[in-house]
């Protein structure tokens, strides 16, 4: 009998091909390399196997395994089994069933299809006082959860669903991988449960079940040669390779194409579908032969390009089509069998080196830690007297090898003139990030100091270590070194310490010493990184170049090679060398391994290391040859000479990451920048110039946009945030774009003036030429296209002229890096000098010691007082509102009960976290409880002048905390007979410009300052006037990088307080780049993130030498309302109950919402029947449907009989907390979720931009109809994406919302507002309605992981007071199983789905060839 097994189920979700799964099931074939598992495979399983038999004494041990003999069991045996044991927990190994009959009424009328034997790892069991609770855990030695591995779980769990009867055996309803420990394991390591990694299986199943009931049929019905499949990397692993190549090459596939994703033949099929659409016949020859003939076919080519250009501009580059032939050299390669050259010129491997050093890799899947099971390292010179051997050894020498050889090339660099220029080898990017994460590794397991050779490995070869400090590490330290000199003066002593840092002389006068740095400071400018080839080399380096080539990438880019599928260093080296070359016999990954494993001869591994460092250089020299013979000069640079110097300024340890983190953060942002520009910016919007106008602020230029997106400006400052070029120029040359240098202008304010334009004249003289820096002034519709209005600058040889075509792409734009580096420096050479230590830096204490420093003693004893004074307070407000009504100005000073006790620890303690939901008045209470403080202190006597900071990111919250305390203040002053005189000496300044804000005035000495700024304006502020602060309070913390809080908490007294207030569900600071999470710290995150880690982990009065890692940054789970440094606040002001019950499903207490259900909502919506069938801007079918969903709800909520919305599946009132029960309705009737299904006629679907036109559509008419039945309510349309804001405006702007306002009557004080921005941007605000855009047509699921961050969620969820509506799309809605494997993903799509769950729903289809 034909059948699949739960691997074979999990293998295809790994190849991603039906064919597989036909194969295996119908045994076609011939699978030998399945008989016979190559020495690799052998090698991963055996990791696997080691650590099952590591798990399973640890569960014998804890007297938690129960062993089935590994016979298959039925299912009476099974619960016989289980319930004779009488053990509250353990787990079940050994488990082998058959999958049970029922399984197959699950594929209705489809063929059933026949499955193997199931073999679960192991079966978690726990009793209950109602019977047994059992959940299916899988053993992975993986450093992640995988696709396959949910597959296998999910199978196992729904047989166990028909073998285990109900009621007595309960599913959990969830199933598990258990990982090993992130830092490896061995035969001693102890497994944790905190390892187990859940996934709800209701999650899996709409994917899954559709797959394996629906789909898996379908395919295995299929005649053999209609079976969808696609020769690619991923067959490497596949038993059927062999077939599939023969069969891809007689057929000509696109497969002949090496190294071509699944989704990118996805691309060129649509290309042939719409070409042999537009032809109308499908010619009789290969995919090969038909791409060839549509390249070469001019006419057909221009229709599909006017038709669909993004499909063929895609394509284009897919296929490396230059501007300059329309051939494509990888379907010439495979259509002719030759290797073809690609015409494209490449900056990151060098044309010529003097010394190459080639470094194979030798990784052991077996071993639990992954590490260098063996390495060589080969060095080629045109030196004569410097001829090294090889050096080889395990991974304990890799290091003082390495160092060794980069010893000698330093040696040379003063020895050999010139100096000679070395570049370092790997060949795939699997032995690069191999190399990357050795290097780093040790960087952290190390013990500090570092070792000599380990910096100086780091220093030559880390990836971005070598371009700080060639490229960007002068240029940022010239600016920190010059911030850190000119504000404020500096002791002898901070000088010397500072010359230390820097390898320079440290005696000398005070004169002396601070023009010893300005000396060093002007030097680091004029180097600048420059390298050893000209000034010219910091432009175009960036990217280029790195220390370490991945050879493999650099021949993809440069030779079309004619092998099907995939290629690897043996199958190369075939190809390209002589027959003669002795270097063309190359081991195979597969040899050098089973060498390693099985030979036992040390010498015969070393020979063939060497022989493959060997082969991976004539491969190099031979690609070098072949574009030589063609005349062209596709290699642009040269190697460079080797340096390995790094500057350290931070010592201490915390800081020194956060020193780095910064400079990183900056060679992140412009990597990404440069892969753009290096190709031409393919992807940047295109405009079409039209004409110049006088502006408000001088000329201005009107362009209309040709492709691409561009979103609208976020306000009236004018950065300069973005470089124009003309399209389509300098064919085959460097994009000018790649020659602008973002670093040396990036904290300049454009217009440059007289000082500031020096730097401009730095840049390259064809930038300076045929370069503009322009700011975006205005996106609007015009009729039927986008106007784009710009104000430009430079550009000295560009003539704007009608009809002419512009690149325009985004610039590097950081007016604060400098702010952030110098404070660092400044903090970490405070704690140099200190004989207390961290004692004396308050942010340093903070970072290493928060409970020493909130749990300050002296802090403690006056907080008693502090508080004891406060009651009275908080008793007299109360009973005056009692007594007046609850409407009297005194309610507003009344603290809820969470607000009381976080008000009493800030009282209390040195350090506070209010963590609060939305809605919970955080910054009402952060405001009273300043307040409150001020006059407590007034009553115990306490006159001295004091200095307080209120800090945030954005102004918006700066303002928000500004309103709450004017407004409180306005109460106290409300209330007759109270005494306020604590108010008079109480001054609340905004500071907009730190620069220019007056110093804190004297002339009060029992006045207390509080000073309102966001972090960047408080920093210039307290530099230009230099003074100690007395308290910190930092809103929304969640968004302030612990980096950045530096610039405020620098200025603390060494006895001040620190108030932080945010929610940790909220978003984060954006990283560009990826650092590591500390066992200990949380550094490269935000500071309410760092000090909730903080707070879990055990206090130093315990012994274990290693705390416990939080599971997640945001699992707070187990967290009371009060608990130490952080309180909860639960009370909800913002959320009626419906959406207070939902958005606590993630907080670790349920709200309490202060507000009830708006009654008059329904009325308000039923008064849109007036409007049914009227012309309102709007699409009349999208605008009826609309109409006809907001109507339903008006129903549901007036209790009446509807038709269109779909009820949702739970009722409240089971699963909210007793306080909450009397306020719910039976089912929640202010979540609203319409599915958007978007559709076209085009072959290619429906892409991304034109689901997003759709969507805006959909959104113009909710809001239309909103505004007409509500219109003194304001509305957020939150937008995940800028594009989607662009649009929505863009279709509200051809509905002219204020005419219809005016048509009603209503002055536009009374009117709501229409609020249409990302959901970044709309942190900290609300709205009475909110619209979420969170949908994407299947062509861009991609883009899934983006819209599923539960961060993002929630913050576009809780905006809204009254009614939120949610639109989605099935692809959102039901996601690839894919996209679950990732952690993060599955969380935001618990969420998700707990809004669906909650939700009255309706489907929306809107066509968007309309738009």
């Amino acid at each position: 009998m034909n059948r699949l097994s739960a691997t074979n189920l999990a293998a295809h979700h790994h190849l991603n091909c039906d064919l597989y799964l036909h194969n295996v099931y119908h045994r076609r074939g011939t699978p030998s390399e399945a008989k016979e598992p190559s020495p690799l495979q052998e090698a991963a399983f055996e990791r696997g196997l080691d650590w099952e038999a590591c798990l399973l004494p640890f569960l014998d041990e804890q007297d938690l395994l129960l062993t089935i003999p590994s016979n298959p069991i039925d299912a009476d045996a099974l619960s016989a089994n289980l319930e004779a044991d009488d053990r509250d927990h353990f787990f079940v190994a050994g488990l082998t069933f058959w999958p049970p009959e029922q399984l197959k009424q699950k594929f209705g009328a489809a063929i059933p299809v026949n499955f193997g034997l199931a073999k679960p790892d192991l079966v978690e069991i726990t009793r209950t006082p109602h019977g047994i609770t059992w959940k299916v855990v899988d053993a992975k030695a993986s450093k992640a959860v995988k696709t396959s591995h949910h597959v296998q779980i999910y199978f196992y769990s729904l047989c166990l669903s028909y073998l285990l009867p109900q009621p007595f055996f309960q599913p959990a309803g969830s199933a598990a991988i258990w990982l090993p420990p992130k830092d490896g394991f061995d035969a001693d390591s102890i497994p944790s449960l905190d390892d187990l990694k859940s996934i709800n299986l209701s999650l899996l199943a709409p994917s899954l079940d559709d797959f394996l009931f629906r789909r898996l049929p379908q395919i295995l019905a299929r005649e053999h040669d209609s079976v969808d499949w696609h020769l690619n990397p991923l067959c490497r692993s596949c038993p059927f390779k062999s077939d599939c190549e023969q069969r891809t090459v007689e057929n000509g596939e696109l497969g002949s194409i090496p190294n071509i994703s699944l989704a990118q033949v996805r691309i060129l099929r649509t290309l042939l579908g719409i070409s042999r659409g537009i032809t109308g016949l499908r010619p009789d020859h290969t995919d090969i032969e038909d791409l060839h003939l549509l390249l070469n076919d001019t006419s057909r080519l221009r229709r599909v390009g006017t038709s669909f250009p993004s499909t063929l501009k895609k394509a284009k580059r897919l296929l490396a089509v230059q501007p300059a032939s329309p051939l494509s050299p990888l379907v010439e390669a495979a259509r002719t069998k030759a290797i073809q050259l690609i015409p494209r010129r490449n900056f990151t491997c060098p044309q010529r080196e003097d010394i190459a050093v080639v470094i194979s890799l030798l990784v052991d899947p077996s071993s639990s830690k992954r590490e260098i099971a063996a390495f060589c390292i080969s060095v080629f010179s045109i030196i004569p007297s410097f001829q090294p051997d090889p050096c080889h050894g395990p991974d304990a020498l890799f290091i003082p090898a390495l160092s060794d050889i980069l010893r000698r090339i330093l040696d040379l660099n003063t020895t050999v003139k010139p100096a000679p220029l070395t570049q370092f080898y790997v060949f795939s990017t699997t032995e690069h990030a191999a190399l990357q994460a050795h290097l780093i590794d040790r960087a952290l397991t190390s013990m500090p100091p570092a070792s000599e050779n380990l910096r100086l490995c780091i220093g030559a070869l880390a990836q971005g270590a070598s371009l700080l400090q060639t490229t960007f590490q002068p240029l940022l330290l010239s600016g920190t070194l010059l911030d850190f000199m000119t504000k404020g003066r500096r002791s002898k002593h901070e000088l010397q310490t500072c010359l230390e840092r820097m390898d320079l002389p440290t005696d000398g006068t005070v004169e002396e010493l601070r023009q010893r740095i300005q000396d060093e400071i002007l030097r680091l400018q004029a180097e600048g990184g420059r390298g050893n080839n000209g000034a010219d080399d910091r432009r175009t380096e960036l990217g280029q170049l790195a220390r370490v080539v991945a050879l493999k990438n650099v021949i993809e880019s440069l030779l079309a090679l004619p092998i099907p599928g995939s290629w690897d260093l043996t199958e190369c080296a075939f190809l390209l060398l002589p027959s003669s070359s002795p270097d063309r016999k190359c081991p195979t990954d597969e040899d050098v391994f089973d060498t390693y494993r099985n030979n036992g001869s040390l010498e015969v591994l070393e020979d063939r290391l060497e022989q493959r460092n060997a082969t991976i250089y004539a491969v190099l020299q031979n690609m070098r040859a072949r574009i030589s013979a063609t005349g062209t000069r596709l290699l642009v640079n040269d190697a460079r000479i080797l340096t390995a110097n790094f500057m350290d300024l931070c010592h201490e340890d915390h800081l020194r990451k956060l020193f780095f983190m910064q400079q990183f953060e900056v060679l992140a942002k412009l990597t990404e920048l440069w892969k753009a520009r290096i190709e031409g910016c393919p992807d940047a919007p295109v405009l079409e110039y039209k004409a110049t106008v006088q502006g408000k602020k001088g000329l201005e230029h009107v362009f209309y946009l040709v492709s691409g997106g561009i979103d609208s400006p976020g306000g009236d400052s004018a950065f300069y945030n973005y470089i124009l070029c003309e399209d389509g120029t300098r064919s085959g040359q460097l994009p000018v774009e790649a020659l602008y240098d973002d670093l040396s202008v990036s904290g300049l304010l454009f217009p440059l003036n007289k000082y500031t334009r020096a730097k401009w004249n730095t840049q390259n003289p064809i930038v300076q030429q045929n370069l503009l820096v322009a700011d975006l002034r205005d996106v609007a519709v015009d009729g039927q296209r986008t106007k784009v209005v710009l104000q430009t600058w430079g550009g000295l040889g560009i003539c704007l002229a009608p009809g002419r075509y512009y690149r325009f792409s985004p610039r590097l734009v950081d007016f604060n890096l400098t702010k952030v580096l110098s404070t660092l420096l400044e903090l970490d050479m405070r704690f140099s000098a200190s004989e207390d230590g961290y004692l004396d830096v308050p942010f340093l204490q903070l970072i290493l010691e928060p409970r020493s420093f909130g749990e300050d003693p002296d802090f403690a004893e006056r907080g008693k007082e502090l508080v004891k004074v406060e009651n009275t307070i908080q008793s007299m407000f109360r009973e005056l509102r009692d007594l007046a009504g609850r409407e009297h100005v005194a309610g507003a000073l009344v603290l809820k009960p969470s607000q009381h006790r976080a008000v009493q620890r800030i009282l209390s303690s040195r350090l506070s976290v209010l963590w609060g939901p939305p809605g919970t008045g955080k910054t009402y209470t952060i405001a009273l409880a300043l307040l409150r403080l001020l006059e407590v202190q007034h009553r115990l006597g306490e006159k001295k002048r004091k200095i307080i900071f209120i800090t945030a990111m954005t102004h918006a919250a700066i303002e928000a905390v500004l309103n709450k305390l004017s407004h409180l203040k306005t109460c106290y002053r409300s209330i007759e007979s109270l005494p306020v005189d604590w108010l008079d000496h109480t001054q609340i300044e905004h500071v907009l410009k730190g620069n220019d804000h007056p110093a804190p005035s004297k002339s009060d000495p029992s006045a207390s300052l509080i000073y309102a700024g966001t972090v960047y304006q408080l920093y210039n502020f307290t530099k230009r006037h230099s003074f100690e602060v007395d308290m910190c309070i930092i809103d929304e913390a969640g968004q302030l990088a612990l980096s950045s809080a530096a610039l405020v908490l620098r200025s603390l007294s060494s006895s001040g307080r620190i108030v932080v207030a945010g929610d940790s569900e909220q978003l984060a600071p954006i990283l560009t780049a990826q650092y590591p999470q500390l066992k200990s710290r949380l550094l490269f995150g935000s500071i309410l993130d760092c000090l909730m880690h903080l707070s879990k982990l055990p206090s130093p009065s315990r012994k274990e030498s290693q705390p416990p890692l939080s599971p997640t940054l945001s699992d707070y789970s187990g967290m009371s309302s009060s608990q130490g440094t952080i309180v909860q606040l639960t009370e909800n002001f913002r959320l009626n109950p419906d959406l207070g019950e939902f958005v606590s499903t993630i907080y670790s207490r349920a709200f309490k919402p202060q507000k009830v259900q708006a009654k008059q909502l329904a009325k308000q919506l039923k008064s849109i029947e007036q409007d049914v069938g009227r012309d309102l801007g709007v699409d009349p079918q999208v605008l009826l449907d609309v109409q006809n969903f907001l109507l339903a709800l008006s129903n549901v909520m007036l209790r009446k009989p509807q038709t269109v919305l779909r009820p949702p599946p739970i009722t409240l009132k089971q699963n909210a907390p007793l306080e909450m029960q009397d306020m719910l309705t039976p089912t929640p009737i202010s979540l609203a979720l319409v599915r958007l299904e978007t559709d076209s006629s085009q072959p290619e679907g429906v892409g991304y931009e034109a689901h997003v036109r759709g969507e805006a559509a959909l959104a113009a008419a909710l809001i239309t109809c909103i505004r007409r039945c509500s219109p003194g309510e304001d509305i957020f349309v939150a937008t995940p994406h800028r594009i989607q804001r662009q649009t929505v405006k863009a279709a509200l702007q051809q509905n002219d919302l204020v005419r219809e306002m005016e048509a009603l009557a209503l002055d536009e004080s009374s009117r709501g507002k229409v609020t249409v921005d990302t959901v970044e941007r709309l942190q900290g605000s609300e709205a009475g309605f909110v619209i979420c855009l969170f949908s994407l047509p299947p062509s861009a699921a991609s883009d899934l992981g983006f819209l599923l961050e539960r961060r993002r969620l929630n913050v576009a969820i809780s905006r809204a007071k009254t009614l939120c509506i949610l639109v989605a799309s099935p692809a959102v809605l039901r996601p690839h199983v894919s996209v679950l494997a990732d952690e993060g993903n599955a969380k935001g799509y618990t969420f998700l789905r707990a809004f669906e769950d909650r939700a009255w729903s309706a489907t929306i289809r809107v066509d968007v060839d309309n738009f």
